[in-house]
């Protein structure tokens, strides 16, 4: 009787553990298209205004993968207020955290 009861006690740990194990997966990616509002290169952070004028702040570190609209590496002081971006984030708690980001970089004189 005391072995059926210690493996009940173990079956019913093992399925209320289950369901936390499950939820630290990797947060799916999730796609943002709009104009660097705000960056902040000293708290590592950034806004994105969309064209509903919804503002997405995503947080960013030096694993954050940048990309000009022509294709070639970049970093995240090379952006620019009003270049057009789309970034791709996740949710880890309450932080959105930025993946990586494609921007259209506004041409300077020459370009």
């Amino acid at each position: 009787m005391a072995k059926l009861l210690s493996c009940g006690v173990v079956l019913l740990v093992l399925v209320a553990v289950s369901p936390a194990l499950a939820q630290e997966k990797k947060a799916k990616p999730l796609k943002v298209t709009g104009d660097v509002g705000l960056l902040d290169l000293e708290k590592n952070y950034m806004i994105v205004v969309t064209k509903e004028g919804k503002l997405v702040t995503v947080d960013f570190d030096k694993k954050t993968k940048v990309t000009k609209y022509v294709p070639q590496g970049a970093k995240v002081s090379d952006l620019g207020l009003g270049d057009a971006a789309t970034i791709t984030y996740r949710k880890q708690g309450d932080k959105s955290v930025l993946d990586a980001i494609e921007v259209k970089m506004k041409a300077t004189k020459g370009e």
